[in-house]
């Protein structure tokens, strides 16, 4: 699977500006339509839209998805949710709770998924029935914050270098695929701010290196 470099307006950081699934991509406008065009290209997507999040361009911090659905804060004005029930075709959920940056919260694909351990019950189950599949708390490197520690596809995870034997065996199970563990851009441990994945490509920041480039294939890759 090829491996293309990619930034948002000179920043390397592409994990927290947009959003990927297999079907579909979510970038902000700032990001021109030429360009994100490339991405649909890049990731064998069919679908995409340009849009603001809580009026942020923030979309991969901010938001969280799976092929059954789209989570959003309840921060999001509904004109934000439309746009993406209109341009997408799937389910659109609004979470209310404190956790806004659900991106960073949340590390899920259509299997299982993985929740920040402070994150209240009460949200995971509304979590679990937006995505329709079963999330247990967890951590990353003793980390909370596993939705900004990892980035996993239907084919594998790559997650920080520092996450536990415990931590990557419950990863394991929840998300029933092969967990690995690398960097992005030059050695950055928290692996969304840098990498964009599904099931038909991969997306790196612009200062991703020789060793994490093959780590991420390994991880995300055809195998």
């Amino acid at each position: 699977m090829p491996i293309n470099f990619f930034h948002v307006v000179g920043d390397p950081n592409i994990g927290v500006f947009i959003l990927t699934t297999d079907s579909f991509l979510i970038t902000p406008p700032i990001l021109t339509e030429g360009k994100t065009l490339k991405l649909v290209k890049y990731l064998g997507v069919k679908t995409y839209v340009r849009t603001r999040l809580c009026g942020s361009k923030l979309i991969g911090a901010l938001s969280a998805a799976n092929s059954w659905g789209i989570v959003i804060p309840d921060i999001s004005s509904e004109d934000e949710a439309e746009q993406l029930r209109r341009g997408l075709n799937v389910d659109v959920h609004i979470i209310s709770s404190k956790w806004t940056a659900l991106g960073n919260a949340v590390l899920v694909n259509d299997y299982g998924g993985v929740v920040d351990h402070r994150v209240p019950e009460v949200t995971v189950w509304a979590l679990e029935e937006a995505l329709k599949v079963k999330l247990k708390h967890g951590t990353i490197a003793g980390l909370p914050y596993v939705g900004s520690l990892g980035v996993t596809t239907n084919r594998g995870a790559l997650v920080h270098p520092g996450v536990r034997d415990d931590e990557r065996r419950l990863l394991a199970e929840t998300l029933k695929v092969p967990v690995y563990t690398g960097t992005v851009n030059g050695g950055m441990p928290y692996v969304k701010a840098g990498l964009l994945a599904n099931s038909h490509g991969i997306v790196v920041g612009g200062n991703t290196m020789g060793l994490e480039l093959a780590n991420i294939s390994h991880a995300l890759g055809e195998r």
